[in-house]
């Protein structure tokens, strides 16, 4: 761990600034992230379709405010003209507005805040002089995180300029719900909105800000604008200060390599009975246990619910060792595991200092991994709810469908053990979705939230009309049923996790994990712990359970003899 620490605080300290010169600088790339973040999170904004009774109703997208009138650039296909839309702001203070132009063909909208009010807004940038390379910032509301009312922050860079399909490509990961999302150069303005993806994860397709230039005046016309639209003039400031590329982020990974390659805090979890492996993070307990319970032991943390009751640690020579489960945290899907021998180092929890508010965003975290390079991201959210989803604990998979506004039941996920027979009114596929209990089904986050009052083995009623518009109504029991998805389904190619939801506290970042990857810790670039790996939320996130929840846990094992005085 010390040798971890030396060389990322080396590497944190040394050279020029990069944006004067070539040397790439890893800590001056941090510090000028978290500033573009502070100029520009507060004019992201989370946006939902409004009915004429001023219900929100249907899905989420993104949009960024970007004048003192209220004008937001978003995408063409999440807006209608005229229609009337909720505004959101970061700090939780909520707007009505209205869509003004579509452009379908560039994927450009515009809508317009209609209440009076002061708007925190961002500049403008200008796309036609960007380069490949160039780092860049989104700050968008992600649909896996439906229910977190903050925007998520994700870090990558230009990849090109004009991709095939004629948009910009970057590598800041999106996903449905980031559609209209502003992406931001270093500086904070806006050089690009978010309008599609790929299966390919480092396939994120951006709105050049040129195109919102061009067409201004016709986009703040409500209309759905197709052949002959005027153009607008504009000058590019040749004052701009521009953000240099640094080609070197794409061998950001390499250079830390050695780092990681001497860290000995993670290993590799084997279970026969589940025939899978996850990552698991060597813990010293010294300072919290008493120390006649360490003795001749060594200690590990890693994702319960993917480690089975005969669990093995692989060594650094490859060697396996039988390792005991002293206790499984289920909320937060941890256990603890125990080997007969010692080994030196680990992560010491009694010195977890926690520090996560609104100035730690946009730190670069480093995910280490065995044998290998680790994973770089940076802090994207904190303190976070992520509810019991639909389809892993109601077993019903839903979806927003634009043309009506409705709820949809997109599929169904059985339990393992259950063998019924589907009767003709029971809720299928292409079913829409009125109520959970007595709650409207209004939008797509009001059953995860709705779940989340409920434990585990309670029952909830679902009300639901079929193409007859003939109500029924069905109970479920609520039950894990870790669904499988398909890589095409969630729009990237290593998948997520099987347990990814309901918990209470988690930490967002945009680490490309496996589902197997998790189980390790998670640093920041002085070598503070941050927590552990939990899961693979998502095309855009993975989740930490925080160090502090950590310590908890580990303090709340009975098993342990008191802490000795």
């Amino acid at each position: 761990m010390k040798k971890l620490i030396i060389f990322l605080i080396c590497l944190y300290s040394i050279g020029p600034a990069f944006a004067q010169s070539n040397n790439f600088n890893i800590g001056q790339l941090e510090s000028e992230v978290k500033s573009g973040i502070q100029k520009a999170y507060a004019a992201s904004v989370q946006i939902a379709n409004l009915d004429s009774a001023n219900r929100k109703v249907g899905g989420y997208f993104s949009g960024v405010v970007v004048d003192a009138d209220g004008h937001i650039l978003t995408a063409a296909h999440a807006v209608t003209p005229n229609a009337l839309y909720l505004v959101t702001f970061s700090d939780g203070r909520a707007f009505k507005a209205k869509g003004l132009g579509v452009i379908h063909s560039i994927d450009a909208a515009m809508i317009v805040i209609t209440e009076k009010g002061k708007w925190p807004f961002a500049k403008m940038g200008w796309s036609s002089i960007l380069e490949p390379n160039m780092p860049c910032i989104s700050i968008a509301y992600p649909g896996s995180l439906i229910t977190v009312t903050k925007p998520t922050v994700r870090l990558g860079q230009l990849a090109e300029l004009k991709h095939e399909t004629g948009f910009m490509r970057s590598t800041c990961l999106m996903e449905p719900g980031d559609s209209g999302g502003p992406l931001f150069d270093l500086k904070g303005r806006v050089i690009g909105i978010h309008s599609r993806i790929s299966l390919s994860i480092d396939v994120n397709l951006e709105v050049p800000v040129d195109h919102f230039r061009k067409y201004w005046t016709a986009l703040k016309t409500p209309a759905v604008h197709t052949a002959f639209i005027p153009e607008d003039k504009f000058k590019v400031d040749k004052k701009v200060d521009q953000v240099e590329p640094i080609p070197e982020m794409e061998q950001l990974i390499s250079s830390t390599e050695p780092s990681l390659s001497a860290s000995k805090n993670v290993f590799t979890v084997k279970d026969s009975s589940f025939n899978i492996s996850i990552l698991g993070t060597l813990v010293n307990l010294k300072g919290i246990v008493a120390e006649s319970d360490l003795k001749g032991k060594s200690f590990f943390i890693s994702k319960c619910s993917m480690v089975g009751p005969n669990p093995k640690v692989e060594m650094a020579d490859g060697n396996m060792v039988a390792a005991q489960v002293l206790s499984r945290d289920d909320a937060n899907d941890l256990v603890l595991l125990q080997i007969p021998q010692e080994i030196a180092g680990g992560v010491s929890l009694s010195k977890v200092q926690a520090d996560y508010a609104f100035d730690k965003l946009g730190s670069i975290l480093i995910s280490p991994k065995p044998h290998a390079a680790g994973e770089i991201s940076v802090l994207g959210n904190v303190k976070v709810r992520v509810p019991k989803s639909a389809a892993s604990y109601l077993g019903v998979g839903v979806n927003y469908r634009t043309d009506d506004r409705a709820i949809v039941v997109t599929a169904l996920y059985p339990l393992a053990t259950e063998k019924k027979k589907i009767g003709t009114n029971d809720i299928a596929a292409m079913d829409v979705l009125k109520k959970i209990n007595n709650r409207l089904v209004l939008t797509i986050d009001d059953i995860p939230d709705e779940l989340s009052k409920y434990k585990t083995n309670d029952t909830v009623t679902l009300q639901y009309a079929k193409k007859s518009a003939i109500l029924y109504t069905q109970t479920f029991t609520l039950k894990p049923r870790y669904v499988k998805t398909s890589a095409q389904e969630d729009k990237f190619t290593d998948g997520k996790s099987e347990r990814r939801d309901n918990f209470k506290e988690v930490l967002v970042h945009d680490g490309k994990l496996k589902p197997s990857e998790c189980g390790g810790p998670l640093f920041d670039m002085k070598g503070n712990f941050y927590g552990i790996n939990i899961a693979r939320l998502s095309r855009t996130s993975s989740l930490t359970i925080p160090a502090p929840v950590i310590v908890e846990f580990v303090k709340g094992i009975t098993l342990f003899k008191s802490k000795e005085k």
